[in-house]
């Protein structure tokens, strides 16, 4: 039951956080639509967001909260883990925002042959890459929070971001609005760190960098890092093969996973996060967290199968709910149905890869975890690659499909194989 009542809590944040993402993604597509424009913004969108995946978020969680669960909470160790890793963010955030021309070539080829789409591209990328840094800063603030069982302030600071790029190019007298987007992502992420730090109230300790648990820590993160290394490696082919198709290409894949992701955040994300806590404090004190995975995979299970069937049911109505309005044409609605509907496919393997993630990370079996990655990663980009001139962009869903359905297969074979 206490674990049920951190799931809910931590899904309550989750829905507030995500029903403000609906609301940022009706905005977006209503002022940009299926656009060039709207690939552009979703580019700059996604480049700092891809080191954002690897450096901070569910990376973060699963190599500090260990570490920082050993060290008893200690405010030395803390502040330590603050002047390192932060100190590598600043550095990775100089070379994003310098190099942006270059990150977006590679991220996103086929716009070099558009100079238009490819130089909005690339202003926004260096307006939006600073917001890096208090991604990490807020993900570091999060990851405290949910150590001490408050998750739901860690899951509700994202809504702050969806509502600051709904209300800055309301309020900045921008003609090329997909500019002030980007600027109400980079002051949103900014207002999400001052608010997540107004409840961590940890004040500043002298830095131990011999701490013991500093070794834990960076020990893990390396192949944390790694790992969802290769979740990104999949975003940036999903993005390359998608930018060489049909204008709008990538903002159909972004606008069908949006709405599959609800879930996958609500049930997955949220019971991963709670249960990674508990794995922890389980296995600190020498006992098998076996049994407690059992039971959350089973819980996972029993939510995630039926809201699955309900949502491939009803998938046309809700997209035309969400997004049809504005410049978001009948077509678009057609075209994201469809990608929707393939990304849904995989929403019960995805929740229960992420709690078996949790599971080995937690009993800091890294290898399990850098062997699944590797396998769904190339499951998906391989899927791309075979279906993409016979289906076009619509490769690179079933891509995710595929790898999902691999990399869980994987894991349990892993876990389960003595049991």
């Amino acid at each position: 039951m206490r674990f049920l009542g951190k799931f809910f809590s931590f899904s309550a944040g989750v829905l507030i956080s995500r029903a403000t993402g609906l609301l940022r993604e009706i905005f977006v597509a209503y002022l940009l639509g299926g656009s060039g424009r709207a690939d552009a913004f979703y580019v700059a969108f996604r480049i700092p967001s891809l080191f954002r995946d690897i450096l901070g978020d569910q990376t973060f969680n699963n190599a500090f909260i260990p570490a920082y669960t050993e060290s008893g909470e200690d405010r030395q160790f803390l502040w330590a883990v603050f002047v390192q890793f932060m100190s590598i963010v600043i550095s990775v955030v100089i070379l994003g925002t310098l190099l942006a021309p270059l990150l977006v070539a590679i991220v996103a080829p086929g716009f070099v042959k558009d100079p238009e789409r490819f130089k909005l591209t690339v202003e926004m990328t260096r307006i939006t890459f600073p917001s890096l840094f208090f991604f990490s800063l807020s993900a570091l603030f999060m990851a405290i929070l949910n150590v001490r069982g408050r998750f739901f302030l860690s899951a509700v600071s994202p809504a702050i971001i969806n509502l600051s790029i709904i209300s800055i190019p309301l309020i900045l007298p921008m003609e090329e609005r997909a500019i002030a987007l980007a600027w109400g992502l980079l002051i949103g992420v900014i207002l999400q760190s001052i608010f997540l730090f107004a409840f961590v109230r940890t004040f500043p300790a002298k830095p131990n960098f011999r701490h013991p648990s500093l070794k834990t820590f960076w020990k893990l993160i390396v192949p944390v890092l790694v790992s969802y290394s290769f979740t990104e490696i999949n975003m940036f082919f999903g993005t390359f093969i998608a930018s060489f198709f049909q204008a709008g290409s990538i903002a159909y894949l972004n606008y069908g996973f949006r709405l599959f992701h609800l879930p996958v955040a609500l049930v997955g994300v949220a019971m991963s996060i709670v249960a990674l806590t508990d794995f922890s404090k389980i296995h600190a004190e020498g006992k098998s967290a076996m049994k407690h995975l059992k039971k959350t995979l089973l819980l996972s299970a029993s939510i995630t199968i039926p809201i699955a069937l309900v949502m491939l049911l009803f998938s046309e109505p809700i997209v035309k709910l969400v997004y049809q309005r504005g410049h978001f044409s009948p077509q678009d609605v057609q075209i994201t149905t469809k990608v929707l509907m393939i990304y849904l496919l995989s929403l019960p393997v995805v929740n229960l890869s992420k709690l078996m993630t949790s599971y080995v990370f937690s009993s800091r079996d890294t290898r399990t975890a850098n062997l699944s990655f590797a396998i769904g990663t190339s499951g998906d980009i391989i899927t791309a690659i075979i279906l993409g001139p016979f289906i076009g962009f619509y490769a690179v869903a079933w891509g995710h499909v595929a790898g999902s359905i691999m990399r869980a297969a994987f894991l349990a074979f892993r876990i389960f194989r003595n049991q």
